[in-house]
Formats: C-alpha cells, sequence, structure tokens
C-alpha cells in the first residue's frame, strides 16, 4: 500500500541526512498510520504545503497503547532516531494514547509528485494503490 506523509520542514530535512530513520505519530485516537501501515509500505514523503520529493520503504512498524511510563521508553530507546530524546519535546506526547513507530529504508529524492491537499491531515493512506495526484 502507498500513503502520503506530511512533515515539518526540521523533520523532512532530518531524513534527507539520514539523522532521522523513523517517523512517529502520536494521537489520541486509532487514526492512521496507527494499524493502517506495514512492512513493505511505500512511503511518498513531503513537507507541508509541497510536493512529495522523497520516497521510502517501510523496514519495520510498531504499534503502542501509550502510558507516561511507556512514552518515556520510547523517548530514551528510540528518541535520536525519531528526531529528538529530550524530555521536553516529548511532554505533548504524554498526552496521547496512542503511537505508531515507522523505519524509514530506501529513502530516495523524487522528481516532484503533486497530490491533492491533506486539509489538515498528516498522514494519507492510498487505498487501492491510488493516488490523489493531479
Amino acid at each position: 500500500m502507498k500513503h502520503i506523509v506530511i512533515l515539518k520542514e526540521k523533520y523532512y530535512n532530518m531524513i534527507i541526512s539520514g539523522e532521522k530513520t523513523i517517523e512517529s505519530r502520536w494521537s489520541m485516537n486509532k487514526c492512521a498510520p496507527y494499524k493502517k501501515v506495514a512492512v513493505g509500505d511505500e512511503l511518498l514523503i513531503k513537507q507541508m504545503g509541497k510536493p512529495v520529493t522523497l520516497t521510502a520503504k517501510v523496514s519495520n512498524v510498531m504499534f503502542f497503547e501509550l502510558t507516561p511510563k511507556l512514552v518515556d521508553e520510547l523517548r530514551v530507546k528510540y528518541g535520536k532516531q525519531i528526531g529528538t530524546d529530550k524530555k521536553e519535546d516529548w511532554e505533548s506526547a504524554l498526552n496521547k494514547k496512542y503511537a505508531t513507530l515507522v523505519w524509514l529504508k530506501d529513502v530516495k529524492e523524487v522528481d516532484e509528485i503533486i497530490v491533492k491537499r491533506s486539509n489538515g491531515a498528516g498522514w494519507i493512506v492510498c487505498e487501492n494503490e491510488q493516488l490523489a495526484i493531479y
């Protein structure tokens, strides 16, 4: 399956540099990518407001129902790969109920792919391999 992943510029650049190798998503509800992404899936990665310019494959994925203790364990174990292990950067995660960690491999820059606006969604599952491409 394919997914469109929308990121802030900081995290997008960390993926390009290889500093960020795990994409994490935290939520109050069981929304995508929670239980919707799998090993082998293709990610089309873009910065907010810009076209897709990166692709990656999912090499591993883990789903969690969170507790404050588990959030801290995830920070210590995976924080650097996610983009930060500073405790203060994880404060908002303490208020979430679910998390998805997605390991990235084969990250590649690609020619621009224009996709429809996400209307605020940070992750879009492309059902039946169909993309919202113009």
